[in-house]
């Protein structure tokens, strides 16, 4: 097969670089159709690739996009799954395939034989370019829905062989999944800078819902005045022909009185620099909502570099007049979209705060926090803008310390951040591996942080400014056999495994004494081992199956099978 290549220019906001297109193969023998597009807003990250639907269903070939050479493979209960990575040194790219239901036969042999070596079920391996060859529509692998995804389908990254940058896909494959639908915003928000703006009199943010005519014209009935520094955040989505599903939008511009003042435009960018996501969005908001606005102005800490911006993005409201605003949205394909709206100038008082004796948490700085039963560094690039603390104690009930809260909204951190606090109740000869800091809400733990025990401190890394206590898991995991009347029929032993507070730390599954590969599912808390006749042969058989918790509880299963 003739692969052909086109040399192209690319500019990415101010930076220009090469890339060579390479016409890459349909991975499927069916047409292409999307369920997640590049650059997607996801929890903590943007999204690495497409995600290429598979009508509901798993077990479908998964084709090699072009020439190259298998060169990892990596399993896992979380994340991508089962996952092949395909090196194409004619067009100096990588191409990833996540959530796989399985291997090819003799790639899944290699990945089996490591496992039993490792006695482990995660795995990543390597492979040189003689190990695993394939050609442009060999099959590498079958669909599935494994690892963290939320439904069968296949993820599908392209990545520079150079460097490991993220590129977008439909870079690749426009011609083959066609789009005439123009992206839209369904939410703006106006945000007065703090002790610097205000709108309709108030200092908090003012939401504007944006809805449609019969002709899709935008209609924003809200008014707005405004006056000093403000930002303005857009809740903003894609559409693809065909479905119903949402996607991130390639290309916003914000303009303000014909002038640019944001332009984001993420054709591609590193891992490293996907927790970018975090001040790229309105993270209260989302984490209060569940929906993602867009800040289209930039703050101190975020340097992501698909983002230019006229003064960080803040429009100064400081004449009596009307401020004509534009957002102008587009798609890989051209389609486009062209919201106005006009803020109304109106000198109103605002009311600053004054910090001049108020503690300062400097993005850029190494921060120090202690008080009673409190310890807090945060590095520099921890954060993303300057803030200032307004730390309380809480009661706590049912705790092994008071709840202790940083600021009235949760604060992502870039750079984790330690924290230590005091036990107040260690109970007497207890065992310290069972308590753990927690991040609390309304005075019910959300999450599981853990962490070490040391001399009546707990301490641990967090990704959060939030609220926090010590709680204490004494509960080992619970162990549930699935019908083991059908496990000689089925050939495959299924078991449930859960736990209630600190979450499934190891498990480990032998046969007679031997290790046994049992395959996790961690998102439906699932083990199957399908039976072996190598390496166990029909008969008689003892199963012990060990499940330890993040805090060192421990349960254990044995029981006897004959298949």
């Amino acid at each position: 097969m003739i692969n052909r290549f086109l040399w192209v220019t690319v500019v990415l906001v101010g930076t220009v670089f090469s890339v060579q297109t390479q016409n890459l193969a349909n991975p499927f023998d069916f047409p292409m159709q999307l369920s997640g597009s590049f650059c997607d807003l996801r929890a903590g990250h943007f999204h690495a690739g497409i995600d290429i639907r598979t009508q509901g269903t798993e077990g479908h070939a998964v084709h090699a996009v072009a020439n190259g050479y298998i060169s990892r493979v990596s399993v896992s209960p979380s994340g991508y799954g089962n996952a092949v990575y395909i090196t194409h040194p004619e067009s100096n790219l990588i191409t990833v395939y996540g959530h796989l239901q399985r291997f090819t036969k003799n790639l899944t042999q290699k990945v089996k034989e490591q496992q039993y070596a490792q006695e482990s079920f995660s795995i990543d391996l390597t492979f040189d370019s003689t190990e695993f060859p394939v050609k442009q529509g060999d099959i590498i692998a079958y669909s599935g829905n494994s690892g963290s995804s939320g439904g069968p389908h296949l993820h599908l990254e392209v990545r520079n062989l150079e460097n490991n940058e993220l590129i977008d896909p439909l870079t690749y494959y426009k011609s083959k999944i066609p789009d005439t639908r123009k992206p839209i915003i369904r939410g703006i928000i106006v945000y007065p800078v703090e002790n610097k703006g205000i709108a309709n009199n108030s200092a908090r943010k003012q939401k504007i819902d944006v809805t449609y005519d019969a002709n899709e014209n935008p209609l924003i009935k809200t008014n707005i005045e405004a006056w000093g520094d403000i930002g303005l955040e857009i809740r903003a989505v894609d559409r693809m022909n065909g479905t119903n599903f949402s996607y991130g939008v390639r290309n916003i511009v914000v303009e303000t009185d014909d002038t640019e003042t944001f332009h984001s435009n993420p054709q591609r960018f590193f891992v490293e620099e996907s927790r970018y996501l975090n001040t790229y969005t309105d993270y209260a908001e989302w984490s209060e909502s569940g929906h993602f606005y867009i800040n289209t102005f930039v703050e101190p800490g975020n340097n992501l570099r698909f983002i230019t911006a006229r003064n960080a993005g803040i429009i100064s409201i400081d004449e009596e007049r009307t401020y004509n605003i534009t957002f102008t949205l587009t798609d890989i394909y051209g389609n486009k979209s062209v919201i106005p709206l006009k803020i109304k100038g109106k000198e109103q008082k605002i009311n600053s705060v004054d910090t001049e004796n108020l503690l300062l948490f400097g993005w850029d700085k190494d921060n120090r926090f202690t008080d009673n039963g409190i310890r807090l560094s945060i590095p520099p690039g921890g954060l993303y803008k300057n803030l200032y603390p307004n730390y309380k104690i809480l009661e706590s009930n049912g705790f092994y310390s008071p709840v202790h809260q940083f600021l009235d909204f949760p604060v992502p951190l870039h750079k984790p951040a330690q924290i230590s606090i005091r036990i107040d109740s260690l109970i007497p000869d207890s065992n310290t591996d069972q308590y753990g800091i927690v991040k609390v809400k309304n005075g019910k733990i959300t999450s599981w942080i853990g962490g070490s025990y040391m001399d009546g401190w707990m301490e641990a890394d967090i990704s959060e400014l939030s609220y926090y206590s010590v709680s204490r898991d004494t509960v080992n995991p619970v162990i549930t056999p699935l019908n083991t009347a059908k496990w000689r029929e089925n050939k495959q032993i299924r078991i449930k495994i859960s736990d209630t507070l600190s979450g499934i730390y190891s498990f480990r599954g032998e046969i007679d004494g031997k290790y046994a590969l049992f395959e996790y599912d961690s998102k439906n808390a699932l083990l199957k081992y399908t039976f072996d006749n190598e390496r166990v042969p029909p008969g008689y058989h003892r199963i012990k199956l060990t499940v330890i918790d993040r805090c060192r509880n421990k349960s254990v299963y044995e029981n006897a099978f004959t298949w």
